[in-house]
């Protein structure tokens, strides 16, 4: 026998409707429609939004930007619902974050979680951001509900295995000194053996290439990016020479300046760069006029987490052709869907896609591997800062999520596949309250180690 398309979704819902009732008590009829009344008024109604800003350590990492501060930032993402299930979600943080978040408050709660397309204009208009941490902890609790992960939740995974790169950050030793002599520091870090981590002062070629062959040993990476920006123009050209003889042939480079280059900086060391297997050049000019400048006269694949982030920024890039990769985050974007229709809309213009990485907790890691299991046009190696989280300053319950062979495996649990753990959640926001950081600030911690310090552009 047919069946109708609103027999179907009767049935859907039902279906929904009826695990649901295995966490209320609740019992759901046979006929339509009751199955359709049920399916209205039961499926997770959400309760409550629940906002925990938490402070994780992070090691004194230099960019464009400076150094990296004792910690970084971000907000854990709670929605309660009336079936008993907690949904968790984790996005940027920051003050301006949780105001966003609070903002969001009135939008999200009474809402359905199965329905959060109904409410994801009202929140994107006060936040990206914001809404990728409400989004998620929707999907995780659709999961929870349904007993799918949040991969299937989006039509089901293209592969269960997501490749990563290895992000190599020049950086001080995590007992500098003068970063130690930092009143933020509120956690039992050191000197010696009581430091954050063990890789010491990066900051020649040829440490940055021993510390690449320790990362291809110990996680087993294949592709390896460079953040740029930070020592001469030079000096970085040289650890690209230098990472290419220790790691061969069959790995490929990215470099990162962060707009930190001049156009005619970037087009010299553009060229020079030819020589070595660069995967993509990323971002070493700034606005998408200088970008189009110098992909123009290198030759080189460009790719950006700097120029194109917004959809209102593509119809200038497909005029102006600064870029071939777009580096994209779902925190960003405005969501996993949204970063599903950025997929496609790479495809449309022959771009390639890959994810960009700020650092984060381990939410945010198994999120990324469900997109990445679940976009199609990702074929890229994603960006990820989670290699410089020490192990157990996670959030979430047991190891850090395991990288292998340069891979990231799918969560195989429902929704994210991954729990939060409470007590490590409560150290992390008491962290936060203490240190008293509120928004990141590298050129201040840059200054402890070189007074003065100011970005300028080489």
């Amino acid at each position: 026998m047919n069946t109708t398309r609103r027999e179907w979704l009767w049935t859907g819902a039902a279906g929904a409707a009826g695990l649901l009732a295995g966490h209320t008590g609740a019992t759901v009829g046979g006929h339509p429609a009751e199955r359709d009344a049920a399916a209205r008024t039961s499926p997770l109604r959400i309760t409550g939004l629940k906002i925990t800003p938490v402070a994780l350590p992070d090691p004194p990492l230099l960019a464009a930007s400076g150094c990296h501060g004792p910690y970084f930032l971000r907000t854990i993402v709670e929605i309660e619902t009336d079936a008993g299930i907690v949904g968790v979600g984790e996005t940027r943080g920051g003050a301006e974050r949780l105001e966003a978040l609070e903002q969001a408050r009135e939008h999200v709660v009474g809402q359905n979680a199965f329905a959060y397309r109904g409410f994801v204009d009202a929140v994107r208009r006060i936040d990206n951001a914001a809404w990728a941490g409400i989004e998620l902890a929707c999907l995780d609790a659709c999961g929870q509900a349904t007993g799918r992960r949040l991969c299937e939740l989006l039509g089901g995974p293209v592969r269960e295995q997501v490749e990563f790169a290895a992000y190599l950050f020049y950086r001080y030793a995590a007992d500098h000194p003068q970063l130690l002599d930092d009143r933020r520091i509120v956690d039992d870090r050191g000197r010696d053996e009581q430091a954050l981590d063990t890789w010491g002062e990066v900051r020649t070629p040829e440490a940055m290439a021993g510390m690449a062959a320790q990362f291809r040993e110990k996680w087993g990476f294949r592709v390896f990016k460079l953040k740029g920006g930070v020592l001469a123009p030079d000096v970085e050209l040289a650890t690209i020479a230098a990472l290419h003889e220790r790691l061969g042939e069959n790995c490929p480079l990215r470099i990162d300046p962060n707009a930190r280059w001049s156009v005619p900086t970037a087009v010299r060391i553009g060229r020079e760069l030819k020589r070595y297997p660069i995967e993509y050049y990323e971002d070493p000019v700034r606005g998408q006029d200088d970008m189009a400048e110098v992909r123009r006269r290198t030759g080189l694949v460009m790719s950006t987490n700097m120029c194109v982030t917004r959809f209102a920024h593509i119809p200038d890039a497909v005029e102006t052709r600064p870029i071939d990769v777009v580096l994209g985050d779902h925190h960003g974007w405005g969501g996993v869907a949204a970063f599903q229709e950025l997929g496609r809309i790479c495809e449309t213009f022959g771009w390639g896609l890959s994810q960009h990485s700020n650092n984060h907790a381990g939410l945010t890691m198994a999120a990324m591997a469900h997109v990445g299991a679940a976009v199609p046009q990702l074929t890229i190696a994603s960006d990820t800062h989670y290699v410089w989280l020490p192990e157990g300053a996670d959030v979430i319950e047991g190891a850090n999520l395991p990288i292998r062979g340069g891979h990231v495996e799918v969560p195989k649990g429902p929704g994210l596949g991954v729990t939060l753990d409470r007590d490590k959640l409560a150290r992390a926001h008491e962290t936060y309250r203490k240190c008293g950081m509120r928004e990141r600030d590298d050129e201040a911690t840059m200054r402890r180690v070189v007074p003065g310090w100011r970005r300028t552009t080489f």
